[in-house]
């Protein structure tokens, strides 16, 4: 209760009676009221009283409001809105957002100082009465008495009257075709965001759709609301002005409703659930809306010269004005500033309410202090202060708006307590004929008589009264307040209790209604995004509606036609409006929301197939075309052919450098159209030169990342074969061929290199020649292959398995030579040693090569690391282990050559031939330098009696003709004049014969150095 003040002098009271007396005690009042037949009182109005019970008295124990304004500097928050005013008179300069409203006007109160002209102060009282006494709802039954003129006033729902319909939709605006109108078309969109934005915004992109692959649907809104805060920092750091900066304006209040950013949870040492095990909780959409109308819609700045005042905030013209507009923006930290600051004794109010020119005095001032304390410690109650809590919908608001509507209540019975005046004028306004019968006069009088006597200045009495409405969530009220139709759609929605549902109160619905509630499951509280999406979408109607100027949408301005398009779920709009200014911006606004399922697709059913399917189905082109709407597909395709444009994105720092090619296939990756995507990424690696391992190592991974294997196998094809016809790195042509899964390419490439080998009696290329890749493949095979089997296994094995037979030759060749290979070093093995080594490679050679003649049948199908035509040069290099002082072949050596001795010579004949081929350019290369070219020895050998298994013969390639002529005569195995120079070798089996020696003479010696070795093995007791 609020107490009454101590320091007023006795009423007059009549002989024998302890009422106070309505007597008046002096002059009626001035001239400010002279255009009513008044009797009120000149002094103050007495002392409330109930018969002679003590005064109710309310006892706020907090702070009430102080005699002068703080000292420690003017509040953070941002001003929003006046006070309320007429339609014509909202009072606020133009806002962010440009929005034309007329300056505001001295004395722009309920009621003005000008009181000259009667007719139209009656006009202004009346449409304030409608405000202020638009009915009453019955209250219930609290532990403080109520007269019956304050229960009556409450008659109908003056503090809760909606005006808003939850399933209204506004039709002031066709705001598909403004957005077609305003947007420019596709083929027009330019990339223009920084480098840095575009590498940041991709890089969330790329991770979004990574973890909404791999987590479920309980996490898909966390993964959801956590990628598009990050996409809103990232906007927000990296755009100041300019077209960037509007987008992110829009797409920030987009995806924060959509997926509001998970709430910081409270560490509390009671809790005994571990954070995993408890919900996820999110940002309340008020607040989520509030935080975007403060940072985004800043209002002009009133506030900040209503908190420049020194002797107290009230002595601002635009207190009220400050007061009303911060709470509508729920910046209740300058609200209770303004409060407490306030010092009604220099309030500019006073002079309106006719009661001086300073400020307010005596009773008045008492009485003003008494509920204002109130207001205070209703707003320190809020959730939103105490707990920082902006879930307006839950249980916590609906006990404080209970609580607010108590104070509403207090405020009327303290100020007007049992006036018949107020009784009279509730019940005219009940009336059937809604007070018609009354003439003007009377309720003229009525309304001054109130005014009059008021315990509380009226204009202190009527905002606190818009005051405690406002923070009820009359939509009336809000309304008016309202600067521009922008902040009065998002304070609609802000102050929105949750219900959907209104009753007349006091009607048999209402108590139903009411019962209903507790018992009842709200879509609000179940899918709260949703409910509050439809809010704004119906919130709009009525502000539209109002044909007011201040709220009314600029259709020329494409900002204002994308927040309709936001409030009215009209993406595609919103979209069209993004496109326009950033295609970054709109192409990850598409991604977000496709992935969160608020998409919505432009052909209903049949935007789910593709063309091909659609071809199947017979829809027909013209059909297709006829389809209308923006899709992902289309916003990521005009997003990928601006980054394929770019030769590179490089961030500030220098650290990330992506080539626009590669950022394009990824976004194509990201396609709905699976089959169009392919198609277009084919179309941009096909314009790509392919000039370094670095280029196609990247393009490969990329296509494996996306699932384009066959894309990926393509590049690595292309490259192996400009590698093989161009250069001699056959490192990167083994590579290469391995990763796009050639086996055959892969092999006859070892094939030549084995040639090569064996042609030459030497380790071909020699060690000083060897590019990086092969050099790694020889000295290091495990560390190369691994990492190999890293990007792809199947690459890995295939090379390791071919690779084996031009890796042992070479191992052969090195043991050999390694007493001559590094002058002054000291070999790895001692000589027996070394030439035991080099046996055993020598026969796994052998081996291999004899497999697919075992019993003289040839067997097409036995996969040899080394062709059977070069058998007899293996052979030749066998000579030098037979005959020695020092046995070096052990009794399976000697088995093994002789197995292969006899299969050969049992060999068909085309086999045959072939080998002696081989042998015959063989013993040429190392005794006439004129030999004739490999060119000339191509041949087209058939190695089995059937068409169906066919080859070219390795030595007659061009391939080792052209390495023939690169490498050989630069090579130190050859001296000037084309001889063998012996010096480089540790022997060389090709000098015991002629150059026109035959198969026939190397299998004679070999069989009577294996007789004689066999012997010995006798003698020695090994057999």
């Amino acid at each position: 209760m609020f107490r009454v003040p101590t320091n007023s002098s006795t009423p007059p009271s009549s002989p024998g009676r302890n009422d106070p007396s309505t007597t008046p005690a002096g002059p009626p009042p001035g001239d400010s009221y002279s255009y009513y037949a008044s009797s009120t009182p000149a002094q103050p109005p007495p002392r409330f009283q109930l018969g002679n019970a003590n005064p109710r008295s309310f006892n706020p124990r907090r702070q009430g409001p102080n005699n002068s304004p703080p000292r420690n500097g003017v509040g953070s928050g941002l001003f929003g809105s006046p006070a309320p005013r007429g339609a014509d008179q909202r009072g606020r300069s133009t806002n962010a957002f440009g929005f034309r409203s007329s300056p505001p006007r001295h004395g722009d109160d309920m009621y003005g100082e000008d009181m000259d002209q009667d007719g139209e102060e009656e006009g202004e009282e009346e449409d304030a009465l409608d405000d202020l006494f638009s009915g009453a709802r019955p209250r219930s039954n609290y532990r403080f008495s109520q007269s019956a003129a304050s229960r009556n006033s409450f008659a109908d729902d003056s503090l809760n009257r909606a005006i808003v319909d939850p399933a209204a939709k506004q039709t002031q605006y066709d705001l598909p075709t403004l957005t077609e109108s305003l947007a420019p078309h596709v083929d027009r969109v330019k990339l223009k965001e920084p480098d840095d934005a575009i590498l940041e915004t991709e890089r969330l992109l790329e991770k979004l759709q990574e973890q909404l692959e791999s987590s479920g649907p309980s996490d898909r809104e966390e993964v959801l609301a956590t990628v598009s805060q990050d996409l809103i920092s990232t906007w927000r750091d990296t755009a100041s002005t300019g077209a960037f900066y509007h987008a992110q304006q829009l797409a920030s209040l987009l995806l924060a409703i959509r997926h509001p950013p998970a709430r910081a949870e409270r560490q509390s040492a009671l809790t005994l659930l571990s954070a995993r095990s408890r919900p996820k909780q999110y940002t309340p959409i008020p607040r989520v809306l509030l935080d975007w109308l403060n940072d985004n819609n800043e209002a002009i700045a009133e506030i900040e010269a209503v908190l420049s005042e020194r002797d107290g905030y009230s002595a601002h013209e635009a207190f009220w004005d400050a007061v009303a507009a911060t709470a509508l923006r729920g910046n209740f930290a300058d609200v209770l500033k303004l409060l407490r600051g306030a010092n009604f004794t220099v309030a500019e109010t006073a002079v309106v309410d006719g009661l001086g020119e300073s400020g307010y005095k005596g009773d008045h001032l008492f009485n003003t202090n008494e509920v204002i304390t109130a207001a205070i410690g209703v707003i320190e109650e809020c959730p939103a202060v105490t707990s920082d809590d902006w879930d307006v919908k839950s249980n916590g608001w609906s006990i404080w708006r209970q609580r607010v509507q108590l104070a509403f209540r207090e405020l009327q019975e303290f100020a007007e307590g049992d006036n018949q005046n107020r009784h009279s004028l509730s019940q005219q306004f009940q009336a059937p004929n809604f007070g018609l019968s009354q003439s003007q006069n009377s309720f003229n009088l009525s309304v001054a008589s109130r005014k009059a006597e008021s315990r509380v200045p009226w204009s202190i009495y009527e905002n606190l009264t818009r005051l405690y409405k406002q923070l009820l969530g009359n939509e009336e009220e809000i309304m008016s307040i309202a600067a521009d139709w922008v902040e009065a759609v998002v304070a609609l929605t802000v102050w929105w209790d949750g219900e959907d549902e209104r009753a007349p109160p006091g009607s048999f619905a209402a108590s139903r209604r009411s019962l209903a509630r507790s018992q009842r499951v709200r879509d609000v509280d179940v899918t709260p995004v949703q409910a509050y999406a439809q809010r704004l979408s119906a919130s709009l109607a009525p502000v539209f509606d109002s044909g007011e100027e201040d709220l009314s949408l600029n259709t020329t301005d494409r900002y204002e036609v994308g927040l309709a398009c936001i409030f009215d779920q009209n993406i595609e709009g919103v979209l069209r409006i993004l496109r326009s200014w950033s295609i970054v911006v709109a192409a990850a606004v598409t991604e977000v929301a496709r992935g969160g399922d608020w998409l919505p697709r432009s052909a209903g059913l049949l935007d789910q197939f593709d063309d091909s399917d659609l071809m199947v189905l017979s829809y027909n082109d013209d059909e297709r075309n006829q389809r209308k709407g923006i899709t992902k597909d289309e916003l990521l395709l005009a997003y990928a052919n601006e980054l394929a444009s770019k030769e590179v994105i490089r961030s500030t720092d220098g650290q990330t450098v992506r080539e626009g090619w590669e950022m394009a296939a990824r976004v194509l990756g990201r396609f709905d159209d699976v089959h169009q995507a392919d198609k277009r990424i084919e179309e941009i690696l096909s314009k790509l030169q392919l000039v370094s391992s670095e280029r196609v190592d990247t393009i490969i991974q990329l296509c494996h990342n996306m699932g384009m294997a066959k894309q990926a196998e393509t590049i690595a094809l292309t490259y192996a074969d400009h590698l093989r016809t161009n250069t001699q790195n056959h490192g990167d042509t083994l590579l290469y061929y391995a990763r796009a899964h050639e086996a055959a390419k892969l092999q006859d490439v070892l094939r030549k290199l084995v040639a090569h080998c064996l042609v030459k009696s030497i380790a071909w290329p020699p060690l000083n020649e060897l590019d990086d890749t092969l050099k790694s493949l020889i000295t290091s095979p495990k560390q190369t292959l691994t990492t190999l089997a890293g990007l792809d296994q199947d690459a890995a094995h295939l090379l390791s398995t071919n690779l084996s037979g031009y890796a042992t030759i070479r191992k052969f060749y090195d043991l050999r030579d390694e007493a001559i290979v590094s002058p002054g070093k000291s070999p790895a093995h001692r000589p027996l040693a070394r030439k035991t080594a080099a046996a055993d490679a020598l026969m796994v050679i052998i081996l291999s090569a004899a497999s697919s003649i075992r019993g003289g049948l040839y067997d097409p199908e036995v996969e040899t690391v080394v062709q059977v035509d070069v058998l007899l040069p293996l052979l030749g290099e066998a000579l030098l282990f037979v005959n020695q002082p020092k046995r070096t072949l052990t009794l399976q050596h000697l088995y093994a050559l002789l197995a292969a001795v006899e299969d050969l010579d049992t060999a068909p004949s085309m086999i045959r031939a072939q080998c002696e081929e081989v042998l015959s350019k063989t013993l040429a290369t190392a005794h006439d330098s004129n030999a004739p070219s490999a060119r000339s020895h191509l041949q087209k050998s058939t190695s089995n009696f059937t068409t169906a298994s066919s080859q070219y013969s390795l030595i007659g390639s061009a391939d080792f003709g052209s390495v023939e002529g690169q490498s050989i005569e630069n090579s130190t195995v050859y001296i000037q004049g084309g001889q063998v120079d012996d010096s480089k070798r540790a022997w060389d089996w090709r000098k015991g014969f002629n150059k026109n020696a035959t198969g026939s003479d190397v299998i004679r010696l070999l069989r009577l150095g294996i007789a004689r070795e066999t012997a010995r093995a006798f003698v020695e007791g090994q057999i």
